[in-house]
């Protein structure tokens, strides 16, 4: 019998199979089965009958009988779309995918419009990483049904997961204008705004959010970071420390409340707040970012531990989407990929451009794949025509960013980010390149799986720290950092002009504001107590960074006027205005990086403190190669001992900046040929070794 429709039963068979209709609408899954058995038992080849039947078990969870039973439906009717999605759904709940995606793809076949298969489907891919067909699906699901929250919702989150926040933004106001009671529809819609700058709107919609679900530990914590992504401090300490109250081992409201701290200068609690987070690194516990740790611990050991775990989550994500490598081919030049979303007015371009305008033509093919959002400007335009080719990536997703660069064979990928904002470890972790190198814009491992290569000198990566990182070491002849010698230093004003006194001693720190800790303005504080007039000058990202830190001045009996705030300034002005400074302090655990060698650029001082880790052994590196190694301390006294020292001899100090000027254009750290060459024979080393199949290992580059 290959009956399909009640109509072809038995009148007494039709009648039970209604019956059986109806004890299922009326929440009587049991007896409908029953009913449903004994019909088929008479009927083997009533396929609605092995359809309801498969359903029911579904609803019951029985998902392997499931299938058998709507295998038996498809095969005796291929063209019920119902039966095919029914058995879709029974593969997906087993995780046998491909089964699944197939079934579904009849039901689309069948029915093109079918709403709800395609939000499956859409949302099977979304799961797998495949986000073009996501979005296809997906997109389908809510033009043919855009009252489906389950469609708009999903939509949203593969766009944003396709780096479209905007798009996806709008599918999810869609999904809460039909379900605004969603907390976690709330919450979806606030990701995808901070995504889009519009943090305003997302602490409006967490807001929201946490008026209907007051107990989500979730909800509070992402209200606390977009707080502090809209520099409203303390508002973002409350809501952090809320959600902490709520789930004591949440690790992004560990992580963000650390850093919304340092970025503050909210010393309270700080201490043993890092001190809890050191313990949860051993219990594994939750992790901080690895570039909140650098900002709070010295210890080598201890950010290799962090970024291990960081790394683990990368490739995770990154998952089964990792290709094979590439195997390196030999040709007579090599291939180089800059990967970053700095690619404009940035700290990292200021350093990097004129090396890349000076690398070797003839022996280097250089790639861009810029991955943030637009940014036009003079630099933006400058390295544009510094790269042979210049690929804008930013809208794509990352394994779609990643296919690309594969596409265009590059040999070796050099990441710009790493854990810095903007970064896209996603596409770097995907592989598209056979060698990838950890390069200047994070200072410190990316831990394992994740780099072959970071780029260091002997000062920040000396091979005895080696354990501390996951990649192999490449020292560079002097220093690893580039400097770019067309940075053009403005007309320099009156002291006053910057609001600082027209006589006396600066100091001066224009590290941001989280790199400061209690324990450098404690020495800082004692320099000023020891020359009267004498000021410290800071730059001023946060009002309530400055009002802290004036308030801890107070604290340790100095006028907090003596503490002036600088604001933003284009390039060549902050380069001018640094003039005024007799002397710039650094911070540690993190030292100054770009803004040391500006500093050093514009002829000033700079007094440092190293330790173990590479982000604050990077200005002892600089002094290093500018000849003024005796600014170098390497213990908190003996940096207290030599500012106290400094500031009580002007001579010494006019002494040190003639000598500093008069060796700039001379100063290896300046000398923007002969780095490029340095660091063209450290690629050509790693290609070298991965030409003749040899694994990575480390390379010193002579002078």
């Amino acid at each position: 019998m290959t009956a399909t429709d009640a109509g072809a039963l038995t009148p007494d068979l039709a009648a039970r199979f209604r019956q059986a209709e109806q004890r299922y609408r009326a929440g009587q899954a049991e007896e409908a089965a029953r009913l449903l058995e004994s019909i088929l038992a008479e009927a083997p080849g009533f396929a609605r009958g092995w359809s309801l039947l498969g359903f029911l078990d579904g609803l019951g969870g029985r998902f392997a009988r499931a299938v058998e039973r709507l295998e038996r439906a498809v095969a005796l009717a291929p063209a019920e779309a119902e039966s095919w999605l029914y058995l879709a759904r029974a593969y997906a709940r087993l995780d046998r995918a491909a089964e699944a995606i197939a079934a579904y793809g009849r039901v689309t076949a069948l029915a093109p419009g079918h709403a709800e298969a395609n939000a499956e489907l859409g949302a099977l891919h979304l799961g797998r990483g495949e986000l073009e067909r996501a979005l296809e699906h997906l997109q389908r699901a809510a033009a043919a049904d855009p009252k489906s929250v389950f469609a708009l919702r999903s939509l949203g989150a593969a766009c944003c997961a396709a780096n479209r926040p905007a798009a996806g933004a709008e599918a999810l106001r869609a999904a809460l204008a039909l379900a605004p009671a969603n907390a976690a529809l709330h919450l979806q819609l606030a990701r995808a705004l901070i995504a889009c700058e519009q943090g305003a709107e997302a602490v409006r919609v967490l807001q929201r959010a946490v008026s209907l679900a007051p107990q989500s530990a979730e909800l509070h914590a992402a209200l606390g970071n977009a707080l502090a992504v809209e520099c409203r401090g303390a508002e973002a300490v409350a809501a952090l420390e809320r959600a902490l109250a709520l789930e004591p081992d949440h690790a992004e409201a560990f992580g963000w409340l650390l850093r919304e701290k340092t970025h503050a200068c909210d010393w309270q609690d700080l201490e043993a707040l890092t001190a809890r987070m050191r313990r949860s690194l051993g219990a594994r516990g939750p992790v901080p970012h690895p570039m909140v740790w650098l900002t709070l611990a010295a210890g080598a050991a201890e950010a290799r531990r962090v970024a291990d775990r960081w790394a683990a989550h990368e490739l995770a994500r990154a998952g089964a989407a990792r290709p094979p490598g590439r195997r390196p081919e030999r040709r007579d030049w090599v291939r180089l990929g800059y990967v970053s979303s700095d690619f404009h007015d940035h700290a990292t371009a200021y350093l990097l451009a004129e090396t890349i305008e000076l690398h070797d033509r003839d022996a280097f093919e250089v790639h861009a794949y810029s991955l943030g959002p637009p940014r036009r400007g003079p630099m933006r335009r400058r390295l544009e025509q510094a790269f042979d080719v210049f690929v804008d990536l930013g809208g794509l997703p990352d394994a779609t960013a990643a296919g690309r660069i594969a596409a265009d064979e590059i040999d070796i990928l050099v990441d710009l980010k790493g854990y810095t904002r903007g970064r896209r470890t996603g596409v770097i972790a995907r592989r598209p390149a056979p060698l990838v190198v950890n390069y200047l814009g994070y200072p410190g491992t990316l831990g394992a799986g994740i780099a072959d290569y970071i780029i260091g000198d002997r000062t920040v990566t000396p091979l005895e720290f080696a354990p501390h990182f996951a990649e192999k070491l490449v020292q560079l002849p002097h220093c690893y950092q580039p400097n770019d010698r067309r940075r053009a230093v403005g007309e320099t004003r009156p002291r006053p002009a910057y609001g600082l006194p027209a006589a006396g001693l600066v100091l001066c720190c224009f590290n941001q504001p989280y790199k400061i800790t209690a324990a450098m303005l404690d020495v800082w504080c004692e320099a000023l107590a020891a020359v009267p007039g004498a000021v410290l000058w800071l730059y001023a990202s946060r009002e309530d960074a400055v009002a802290n830190l004036r308030r801890e001045a107070r604290a340790r009996g100095i006028d907090p006027e003596r503490l002036v705030a600088a604001r933003d300034a284009p390039l060549p002005e902050h380069l001018a205005r640094l003039r005024c400074a007799d002397l710039c302090v650094d911070t540690f655990p993190c030292n100054a990086h770009t803004t040391a060698s500006d500093a050093l650029w514009a002829g000033v001082p700079l007094l440092t403190l190293a330790g173990e880790s590479f982000a604050s052994r990077v200005a002892a590196s600089l002094l290093r190669a500018v000849g003024l190694d005796e600014l170098v301390s390497w213990s908190l006294d003996e940096y207290r001992a030599l500012l106290l020292a400094l500031v009580a001899d002007r001579a010494r100090l006019a002494a040190l900046r003639a000598r500093l000027e008069g060796g700039l254009k001379s100063a290896p750290l300046f000398d923007t040929p002969a780095y490029a060459r340095a660091l063209e024979r450290a690629f050509h080393a790693m290609w070298q070794r991965a030409l003749a199949g040899q694994p990575p290992d480390h390379i010193v580059v002579p002078a």
